[in-house]
Formats: C-alpha cells, structure tokens, sequence
C-alpha cells in the first residue's frame, strides 16, 4: 500500500499545535498538492476536516490524510519539521518529485484538476 510518513519531530509539533490551538483540537494533518511550478509540485500541509475519499495514514497520536489525487504523486512523501534559515514549520519530502518537473504536468487535465481542487479546498475553509 502507498503511504505517508512523518518523522518524530514532525508528528510532536503536529501535536503540540493541535493542543495549543482550539481551531486544530481533533483535526487530521492534510497532505495536499498546492500547486505546480517548473521544479515541480508546492506542498501544503494544513489541519482539516477529512472527507469521504481521503485516504489515512494512521500515526500514534496523530491522523494523517490526503485525497487519491495527491497521494498519486506523494506516494512515499515524508511530512518534516524544519526550524532554520528557510523557516519554521512543516516540509514535504517527495522521493518522486523529480519525475514531476518541466512541461508534462502542464498538460490541460493537471490544471483543470488543480483548478477543481484548490476552488474545493477554499470552499471548505470558508465555512
């Protein structure tokens, strides 16, 4: 089965926001597709609501989701934490993201589906 990982340092902070933070108290830690540049995709991870179709990634303490669609291209990604010079919070690390780089993914079906993605993403947050 595909999965997501999340290392320790990630999972503790995941944590110690969602207690900190009444708005993330219950929530699942989103994995999900930003967007799409010419070095490949931008990562965003977020606690959200879970839908019908995401998919878990089951941590002690901790329930990680994503849709299908992004779990086709994070397949084996790993959720870290950084705190140095780039900035503070959570990074994606994708062992694929390299095969997801240049004009392919320009293609009309990829944007027409992150289009449909990013409008149902705010939809969801403007409630």
């Amino acid at each position: 089965m595909s999965e997501i990982f999340i290392t320790e340092e990630a999972r503790q902070n995941a944590i110690t926001m969602q207690s900190s933070n009444d708005n993330f108290r219950n929530l699942p830690l989103r994995l999900y597709l930003e967007g799409k540049g010419c070095d490949g995709f931008y990562y965003g991870v977020t606690f959200d609501e879970k839908t019908e179709q995401d998919l878990e990634f089951p941590q002690e303490n901790l329930l990680v989701i994503c849709d299908p669609d992004t779990l086709e291209f994070c397949s084996g990604s790993t959720i870290t934490w950084v705190d140095d010079e780039r900035g503070r919070g959570f990074l994606v690390e994708n062992p694929q993201h390299r095969k997801f780089r240049g004009k392919f993914y320009k293609r009309q079906a990829w944007q027409d589906k992150l289009t449909a993605k990013v409008s149902a993403q705010s939809n969801s947050t403007k409630r």
